[in-house]
């Protein structure tokens, strides 16, 4: 009887040839794959912030493009044939601006908002496009700005000016250089309406302050916009004053003032108690009145086109002093020039003083015009005087008609009746 063993051995055979054809045919599909219908996947974005990270992804999701994280999430892939039509759809989005809420927060207006929440979205706008500024520099990776905008008051003692906070975080291996910053101070200055360059403090990623410190405040190169403000309406407010005074007193003189305020310390009261005069005030421009004093020196230019002699001055020096308190010992001066005057000269005052000099150059007022309230136009006059004298010479030269007497009129009518007669006639003839 004869063994059956080699049946075996060719079923295993058929199953080891089933399973090599099996392998060569996924061998076979996956190099079809790799080599035809792998999708490759090329860098979006990297060395992305998690908010940064998560704004695109946000969009990307959006849009249906798919997308691959690295790094931690630091770093977005996108498949390669969608990568260029991707970032350009990423740039005009809101996504490009990395979070920041900017200007086109106002692109929706809603009508229902008060005025306090649309303040708040202006801070917010602004500060967005403030970062987006100082971001888009070379060599900044991140930054954020603060703003503190006060309400604006009514009265100059009780305005306060604006403040900024920046904080700029630079790329590995920057430095913010003294230069990078002031131009970070200039710039967030010049966005914000009132705001000084020296209240913007810029900080660099570990919190330190890398912005030089702000002027000390009492310096005339180093004040602030409403003390500057504050300044001029004193000057206004004493060459007002001493405007008047010389024109009651010297009426019909050319003349222009100009003044100008010095700090000089703390007043009379103080610097007896033994302050330095030298210090600059601390509480703005005190004009004098009463119960206070002035913390200021005054210098008053008196500018005239022709030179007036020693009386003349004397008296618009008596004048300016009675009208402003102008003090020799507290460091106020009164000088006199002659110049071009630049100043619009004020209607002299109708009423002369008694203790005028009399030998003074002064000019004649102009008396007022009396009338019934109101005066004619040179050129309604001009106009009134054409007419009349127009309507003169067409009555004085118009040709007279010509009239006919009773007998040339009964004359005319007996040549009209032969006329008619013969016409009739004629007409009787040819019928």
């Amino acid at each position: 009887m004869e063994n059956p063993a080699p049946a075996p051995a060719a079923a295993r055979g058929q199953l080891y040839l089933l399973g090599g054809v099996f392998g060569l045919v996924l061998l076979l599909l996956a190099i079809g794959y790799f080599l035809f219908l792998r999708t490759d996947y090329v860098v979006l974005a990297q060395g992305l912030r998690p908010t940064d990270a998560s704004a695109i992804v946000a969009e990307l999701d959006k849009r249906g493009v798919a997308y691959r994280l690295r790094d931690g999430g630091a770093t977005i892939l996108v498949p390669e044939g969608q990568a260029d039509a991707t970032r350009v759809a990423i740039a005009g989005s809101d996504a490009a601006a990395r979070g920041q809420i900017g200007f086109e927060l106002f692109n929706k207006s809603d009508m229902g908002l008060t005025n306090f929440a649309q303040k708040i979205n202006y801070q917010r706008a602004l500060q967005g496009e403030l970062v987006r500024t100082i971001t888009a520099m070379d060599g900044v990776e991140t930054a954020r700005v603060h703003l503190a905008l006060p309400e604006k008051a009514l009265f100059r003692g009780d305005r306060v000016d604006p403040k900024a906070a920046v904080t700029v975080t630079m790329k590995p291996g920057q430095t913010a250089d003294p230069a990078r910053v002031s131009g970070i101070q200039q710039l967030v200055a010049a966005a914000v309406p009132d705001l000084p360059e020296g209240k913007v403090v810029v900080l660099d990623a570990a919190g330190h302050v890398i912005s030089p410190p702000p002027a000390v405040d009492g310096a005339m190169g180093a004040e602030r916009p409403a003390d500057i403000e504050e300044r001029g309406a004193v000057e206004n407010y004493y060459r007002a004053r001493a405007r008047g005074a010389v024109e009651r007193q010297m009426p019909g003189v050319r003349f222009a003032l100009r003044v100008l305020l010095l700090p000089n310390g703390a007043p009379p009261a103080a610097t007896a108690a033994g302050a330095d005069p030298t210090v600059a005030p601390a509480t703005g421009w005190t004009p004098s009145g009463e119960g206070s004093a002035r913390n200021f020196r005054m210098r008053i230019l008196f500018i005239s086109e022709a030179p007036i002699n020693s009386e003349d001055q004397q008296i618009a020096r008596n004048a300016i002093v009675q009208a402003t308190g102008l003090d020799d010992q507290a460091g106020d001066s009164l000088s006199f020039e002659t110049g071009p005057i630049d100043q619009p000269v004020s209607s002299p005052s109708i009423a002369q003083p008694s203790h005028a000099a009399a030998g003074a150059p002064m000019a004649a007022a102009p008396m007022p015009a009396q009338g019934f309230g109101f005066a004619w136009p040179p050129i309604w006059l001009w106009l009134v005087a054409g007419v009349a004298m127009a309507a003169v010479l067409i009555w004085r030269f118009r040709r007279p008609s010509a009239r006919m007497s009773g007998d040339e009129q009964e004359a005319f009518a007996q040549r009209l009746r032969r006329q008619l007669n013969m016409t009739e006639e004629a007409g009787d003839a040819a019928a």
